[in-house]
């Protein structure tokens, strides 16, 4: 079987596993496990909070801090809370969550049964970010990645570098009298973003969405700095950060506040364009989730026996990672083929 082929559950028995993607997450099958699903009735692992726009029917795993965030929007859990490296047990399963890097409360789920190993990690941040637990990796048989963005032809820009640049560019623009609009992932990157700023003297003013995930984060220690609520009356010099998939949806559109507009984005071949009036001041690379490049050290630190990824790009990261001694399999519903 080569690397594109879309796999069935029957074909993913190489270590004891067998799994069924669906367009609901992935199912564990002779198991009531699902990972990252909606509408199941059975158990379902929730890897982050941005895994879930609305309300779900099934009985979660998650962490703590995933459910606070869910409950900014209103999204009540039937949760069963667990902290990072805690072994629990359903059935003839042993879980354990571990801190992805890529938020607060971001994990993926290690699992373990009498035929072998699985590590679930969907999205994984091995860069420090300064905020949020570090990246942990598990042994396991089996490994599932996530292709959230096109697989990158080089390396992205350094994460220092590319911060650095932002800094430089805000204070160029600021002493000009000018205060640049931020538009960035609102969960993850603006925390990040708010709390490099106020290490450099720059008081941002945020959005409400981001005001309410930086408290989350105060509360589980993450000290973001100085920073104020964006009200809509009352607009202070200052630089503001914006939710960036508020404002790029094409069909709903909102008219941005004055300023050079600054866009952080997840990916270089991803670039968004959110006011069609305004052009794009400045572009920077900074993603809540690691290069696709940077999987294969992942994938050589887990030492799988078979890997699989699932995501809109599976079939290019599985080309793309697969190598002699080791075979990648794109993992998705068979009648929805994914994007490359």
């Amino acid at each position: 079987m080569n690397a594109w082929t879309c796999m069935e559950a029957s074909d993913t028995d190489i270590s004891g596993w067998q799994l069924r993607a669906t367009e609901d997450g992935i199912q564990v099958l002779d198991s009531i496990l699902w990972l990252d699903a909606r509408f199941t009735r059975d158990l379902s692992f929730l890897s982050s909070a941005c895994c879930l726009s609305g309300r779900t029917e099934a009985r979660v795993i998650s962490t703590e801090e995933t459910v606070k965030l869910l409950a900014i929007n209103n999204i009540k859990l039937n949760a069963l809370i667990c902290p990072y490296n805690q072994i629990v047990s359903l059935g003839q399963l042993r879980m354990e969550l571990l801190p992805s890097g890529a938020g607060l409360g971001a994990a993926s789920l290690w699992v373990e049964q009498r035929q072998g190993s699985l590590l679930y990690a969907p999205q994984l941040q091995p860069q420090k970010t300064g905020i949020t637990r570090l990246m942990q990796l598990k042994h396991a048989d089996t490994l599932i990645l996530g292709a959230r963005h096109p697989y990158p032809a080089h390396h992205h820009p350094s994460r220092k570098k590319e911060k650095d640049r932002l800094l430089h560019a805000l204070q160029q623009r600021m002493a000009e009298g000018e205060y640049p609009v931020i538009l960035c992932e609102p969960y993850a990157v603006a925390q990040e973003i708010c709390r490099f700023l106020t290490e450099h003297g720059i008081e941002p003013a945020v959005h409400k969405s981001i005001y309410r995930i930086n408290q989350i984060y105060g509360m589980y220690g993450s000290d973001l700095g100085s920073y104020s609520l964006l009200h809509k009356r009352l607009r202070e010099k200052k630089v503001l950060i914006l939710p960036l998939s508020t404002f790029s949806k094409p069909n709903d559109r909102r008219p941005l506040p004055e300023g050079p507009i600054f866009c952080v984005e997840e990916s270089t071949l991803q670039t968004s364009w959110p006011d069609l009036r305004r052009p794009v001041a400045e572009r920077f690379f900074i993603s809540s989730s690691g290069d696709g490049r940077e999987l294969k050290s992942i994938i050589q630190s887990v030492s799988p026996r078979e890997v699989f990824v699932t995501g809109p790009y599976a079939k290019q990261y599985a080309e793309e990672l697969s190598t002699q001694k080791l075979a990648v399999h794109a993992l998705y519903p068979s009648h929805l083929p994914t994007l490359f």
